[in-house]
């Protein structure tokens, strides 16, 4: 009875040493106060393998596809003038001042459509 308390003892003070010595993970989380901080801090972050994945895909995909199967959207609208609240004066697409730091990120995705 003497060896099974005794066993048990250091037994127990064992486990608890070795959950003692076992270093803490702290995550610690970065203040992000607007969308604004949220955008930067994705820009230029590491690619995933899902994402990379998800490209390889797209790839292949796309090298499958024939001349005669057309993979878009048509839009209707005036083909040579562009909308304009004003008759008087041409539209002209707003620009973001982040535009350029998103375009040169690689993780963005880029929509364009035939003029």
């Amino acid at each position: 009875m003497k060896k099974l308390s005794l066993l048990f003892t250091i037994l127990v003070v064992t486990f608890l040493s070795a959950c003692n010595s076992t270093p803490q993970v702290v995550m610690e989380k970065k203040p992000l106060v607007s969308d604004h901080y949220l955008m930067l801090s994705l820009l230029n972050r590491e690619m995933t393998q899902d994402q990379q994945m998800m490209l390889a895909f797209a790839e292949q995909r796309e090298s499958y596809q024939s001349v005669y199967f057309v993979n878009a959207v048509a839009i209707r609208g005036p083909k040579n003038e562009e909308y304009s609240y004003d008759n008087n004066t041409e539209y002209t697409r707003p620009t973001h001042s982040y535009s350029k730091l998103i375009e040169q990120d690689f993780n963005s995705v880029q929509i364009s459509g035939p003029n």
